[in-house]
């Protein structure tokens, strides 16, 4: 096996870690729609999905920098020889489909999960300024019983 087809193995192995990868985040995107949509939201949690989905999309900024710099490296050497590299060529056409499709409905859960997490931030917002309302009519209405003195009004003129 010589330089050029152990490059493409290498290229191989990138995509299948990407794809993993995407399974991973795919994973993490449906956990992020139902913390979003339990009753009790729970925003550790959904820190926690953020943080782990954080990383996984620096691996793959990572995957794919090592992967176009690695493709520049022996793009000329395929492109030399095509028949050659044909069955991996082909290969790794299926595996980037395959990824470009993941990705896609991966994007396409992450705007329906946006517009569930807009939708519960706004609920929430809405639930935070009612519970100010709530709370400064209740102090306005004890700081005005305790500011009233009140005197009788009838007193007995009898001695």
């Amino acid at each position: 096996m010589g330089i050029t087809e152990n490059y493409l193995q290498v290229l191989s192995n990138s995509l299948d870690k990407k794809i993993v990868i995407l399974d991973q985040l795919a994973k993490l995107t449906e956990s992020q729609k139902l913390i979003a949509q339990a009753d009790d939201f729970d925003d550790e949690a959904f820190q926690k999905t953020l943080d782990e989905k954080s990383e996984l999309i620096e691996n793959l900024e990572k995957l794919d920098s090592g992967f176009q710099t690695l493709y520049d490296k022996i793009k000329a050497q395929i492109e030399v020889d095509k028949d050659r590299y044909k069955k991996e060529i082909a290969e790794l056409q299926t595996k980037i489909k395959e990824i470009l499709d993941r990705s896609a409905s991966l994007q396409v859960a992450e705007q329906k999960n946006r517009n569930i997490i807009c939708k519960r931030f706004s609920e929430l917002k809405k639930e935070v300024h009612q519970v100010k309302k709530a709370r400064d009519t209740a102090a306005n209405y004890y700081k005005t019983m305790n500011n009233i003195t009140t005197e009788p009004y009838f007193m007995d003129q009898k001695k």
